[in-house]
């Protein structure tokens, strides 16, 4: 038994890391030299895969530097920009998401004052994350959002358990994922929270560092791993409907195609929806 098994447990290993990121009416998914955004429009996917051309350090000792303390935040963060500047969709949401913090702000430190309202104005003033969070989960768990997450999470499941994906497998598949970007969620708020207390206007920027730094150090632990897989379960990601599944077992499938050599170009691919 123990021979019969080994083969296929280094099949699983050689297998192809792919993330992604859900938009509202799709998604977007990276492998290590491709991208594909994928939508659903009037009966039809529609599939753009192109080269994604991560930057990566080539030289020996930049490897090495990427690798250290507090560097390997700034690597970090600067990885997670361009990404973020590669797509329209998700440099307009976060775009809008700070004005949308700004305006909050605004709003309650001018409302902050005496009176049960007043405070209520105040303790929000100065600890926006809490509603922040608040929009954010509803939106996630009630929206396409959450169940294009899901979708997902679901399609690179099944990939990394079967080394196919195919709608059955994808769906029979979880939707909680250990390498999901919520995991790093958990940092953030603590970072957040803290801002208010420390008070000091250089933690504005020391917070990236902190919440990379904390990932860095306990994002492999069981207690972190314990809290992604809740805030997944519970806020982030909604079981998706086959709508939703089909999307990203098209959109997968097509960039598994271009990693592996199938050349298709950067025009967009229509495929007839089932669902």
């Amino acid at each position: 038994m123990a021979r019969e098994a080994a083969p296929k447990e280094q099949k699983k290993e050689d297998r192809l890391l792919f993330g992604g990121m859900a938009r509202w009416d799709g998604l977007d998914l990276f492998g290590p030299g491709y991208m594909s955004t994928a939508y659903r429009k009037k009966g039809e996917i529609h599939i753009r895969v192109e080269p994604s051309n991560p930057w990566r350090p080539k030289s020996p000792l930049a490897r090495r530097a990427s690798e250290l303390p507090i560097l390997r935040s700034f690597f970090f963060w600067g990885r997670l920009l361009a990404q973020i500047a590669g797509s329209v969709w998700t440099l307009v949401f976060f775009a809008a998401t700070m004005a949308v913090l700004w305006l909050f702000v605004s709003l309650m430190q001018f409302g902050s004052g005496d009176g049960v309202l007043g405070g209520a104005f105040g303790f929000f003033a100065a600890f926006p994350i809490l509603p922040i969070l608040v929009l954010f989960f509803a939106v996630m768990k009630f929206s396409p959002l959450g169940r294009y997450h899901g979708a997902e999470h679901k399609a690179v499941a099944a990939y990394e358990e079967h080394g196919e994906v195919t709608l059955g497998n994808a769906k029979k598949a979880g939707r909680i994922h250990p390498r999901c970007g919520t995991n790093i969620l958990a940092y953030i708020i603590l970072a957040a929270l803290l801002d208010t207390l420390i008070g000091w206007w250089g933690y504005a920027i020391l917070q990236f560092i902190l919440i990379s730094e904390l990932w860095f150090v306990f994002g492999k632990s069981r207690p972190s791993i314990a809290v992604g897989n809740f805030l997944q379960k519970y806020f982030t990601t909604t079981e998706p409907r086959r709508a939703e599944l089909e999307v990203a077992v098209e959109s997968l499938n097509r960039l598994i195609r271009a990693e592996e050599g199938e050349k298709g170009g950067e025009s967009l691919i229509t495929v007839p929806a089932r669902f």
